[in-house]
């Protein structure tokens, strides 16, 4: 497989290759994987004047993850999840405008902030007009189930393939048995929703075995769609100010994330800037 990104003109920011994309093309992409494996599945293809069908080409599922200050930060600290996002995901893009802001200092802007929380709906609706699936894994238990409901109310014809709480060991009997529900489940995309590196390197190890079209690893989105979190005012995140609205939640969590995370982030961007780190 091509290293992380190479179709979409990766940018190296803080030692992560993030993806030159837009939400519009990653809503298409995704879209257009979804109906392309799904043909593969059923054994059809594009229709030929003939009216016969072309064999469709199989393609890899993809792998879809995000970078933030913090999870820049976790990269230097855990070299599996650098190597999971650089070298096995197909799309890492910027969840974070830290990176937006940093890609600009280093003389290589990208093009804008992608954030799963505000196109979700948009992208769900997109896979309902397509007849994708999609199955939700992670959070506490219940939470899954709350997002699901919270989901089919803003898109009525979405279809739930199944979902699953992330309170499982890692390689245990228990994650196999969630794999191999997955599995049975046959859904076009799986959201994974466990917390950086932890989603991603579940993502990374049954990444040939589920079936599925996208694994997409999503942080803590189901706790805004199932209701136990709220997000900042449009205006906050306009401004890159998210992280701040979070932070004067729940400091006690979050300080270090956000405090020491930060300033270690505005570190390693310097050093890059410098040329002292790649």
């Amino acid at each position: 497989m091509s290293p992380a990104n190479d179709l979409f003109n990766p940018v190296n920011v803080a030692g992560l290759r993030v993806a030159a994309i837009r939400t519009s093309d990653l809503i298409e992409i995704v879209a257009d994987q979804c109906r392309s494996c799904d043909a593969d599945r059923t054994g059809g293809g594009r229709r030929l004047d003939s009216g016969a069908s072309e064999p469709s080409r199989p393609r890899s599922p993809l792998l879809i993850s995000y970078a933030n200050a913090w999870s820049c930060c976790l990269a230097r600290d855990h070299p599996d999840y650098a190597h999971i996002l650089n070298e096995t995901a197909q799309i890492v893009y910027a969840d974070g405008q830290s990176v937006v802001w940093a890609s600009r200092w280093l003389g290589r802007p990208l093009p804008e902030r992608v954030n799963a929380g505000d196109f979700w709906p948009d992208l769900l609706s997109r896979l309902a007009v397509r007849g994708a699936s999609v199955y939700l894994l992670g959070g506490v238990p219940g939470l899954a189930e709350a997002t699901a409901h919270a989901l089919t109310r803003l898109v009525p014809d979405l279809k739930i393939a199944g979902t699953h709480h992330g309170y499982f060991a890692d390689n245990s009997s228990e994650e196999a048995a969630v794999a191999a529900a997955i599995r049975v489940a046959a859904p076009s995309v799986v959201f994974v929703g466990m917390g950086a590196p932890r989603q991603e390197r579940w993502a990374a190890r049954h990444l040939d075995d589920l079936g599925a079209s996208v694994l997409w690893c999503v942080g803590a989105l189901f706790e805004y769609f199932g209701g136990r979190r709220s997000r900042a005012p449009v205006w906050m995140r306009r401004f890159g100010l998210e992280w701040l609205y979070r932070l004067a939640l729940e400091p006690a969590r979050l300080w270090r994330r956000y405090l020491i995370g930060n300033l270690r982030f505005l570190g390693l961007v310097l050093r890059q800037r410098r040329g002292s780190i790649q």
